[in-house]
């Protein structure tokens, strides 16, 4: 209210200042802004089709002032302007002439889907037989996997060994499209120093239950982790545990007391490093192998737990890039008591 009552009353200013009487004293000074407002209002009088905005508005104002009859208000119209002719040349348009182009139109998106079809059949047909053993997929690579995966990895886990050695860069994209997709959505959903929004309480048994068993989920998704090198699991695998235990917890516990622990800049941080961590021990893996520089990290016996290298190191890093994301995709969708 002191707002409005504040612009009202430097309106009136205006108004009077714009329609006060010139001074009687002819060695005052002329005010030349005030003239041309007059003369911008004048303007405005006597052009009918001037009606909009600020400059309506003042110049009913200003008529009140002055005790005027209220103005009809038209709509705009503007002054026709002759035209010149123009020379339109008329359209040879046939009738049902659209119609017959949309039909060729059909019977060419036909004819071109089934010329697809065709070639795919014709290389699903040169494909070889499931079991085939001259097939392109069993050459030396695949040998090279399982033949000698062991004593160049250090892994007994065959997948363990090729998914963070063989293509551990591949494994690195992977992670780094989990981080952005985290990152991107954190940005979009989340605004800083947003507190968590707390979801409606579920059953009791359910939730006492639930507290015995998160124990037991933590540790068994932090052994999938570190025996992912020995036995089957690994980061990816034993992530999703790690991040469903997290999940759970935040039903659990509740989402507040996760958040005391783990932030999103806690959990942001924790990413970040797992990420360059990774690329820095990969990184010098590939320098140290491709320049034959013989730095190479101990493989060690494999079968115990610090054996493979950095196998055991990445395995980690994946794990908690895999959990933290999922984690992180939770706190966004936390379902709440109005829902």
């Amino acid at each position: 209210m002191k707002t409005t009552q504040n612009n009202n009353s430097l309106f009136r200013r205006i108004l009077q200042w714009a329609s006060e009487s010139e001074k009687e004293s002819a060695d005052a000074p002329e005010d030349p802004e005030r003239q041309e407002f007059q003369e911008y209002l004048e303007y405005i009088d006597a052009h009918d089709y001037i009606e909009f905005g600020a400059y309506r508005y003042m110049r009913y104002q200003q008529r009140k002032e002055l005790g005027l009859d209220e103005p009809t208000f038209h709509h705009h119209i503007e002054p026709s302007i002759p035209q010149k002719k123009q020379n339109v040349k008329k359209s040879h348009h046939k009738q049902g002439l659209l119609r017959k182009q949309l039909g060729w139109y059909r019977i060419a998106s036909v004819f071109i889907t089934c010329v697809i079809i065709l070639i795919l059949c014709l290389v699903v047909m040169e494909l070889p037989k499931f079991g085939d053993l001259n097939a392109p997929a069993l050459n030396e690579v695949a040998q090279r996997y399982l033949q000698q995966g062991r004593e160049e990895t250090g892994a007994v886990n065959a997948i363990t060994g090729m998914i963070l050695e063989y293509r551990a860069f591949d494994t690195f994209g992977e992670s780094v499209v989990l981080f952005a997709a985290a990152i991107s959505t954190l940005l979009l959903l989340r605004t800083p120093n947003q507190p968590l929004k707390q979801r409606k309480a579920g059953d009791e048994i359910l939730t006492m239950v639930s507290k015995y068993l998160l124990p037991m989920i933590i540790l068994f998704g932090c052994y999938v982790v570190l025996y992912g090198h020995i036995s089957p699991g690994g980061g990816f695998s034993g992530g999703a545990i790690l991040g469903a235990a997290l999940i759970l917890a935040s039903l659990v516990l509740g989402a507040g007391e996760v958040e005391r622990v783990l932030t999103s800049k806690r959990v942001t941080y924790i990413t970040v490093f797992s990420l360059l961590t990774y690329a820095a021990m990969k990184s010098y893996s590939f320098y140290t192998g491709a320049n034959h520089v013989g730095w190479a990290i101990p493989k060690g016996e494999a079968g115990h737990l610090f054996s493979g290298g950095f196998l055991l190191p990445l395995n980690l890093c994946v794990g908690l890039i895999v959990a933290c994301t999922m984690y992180t995709f939770y706190t966004l969708f936390i379902p709440t008591e109005e829902e």
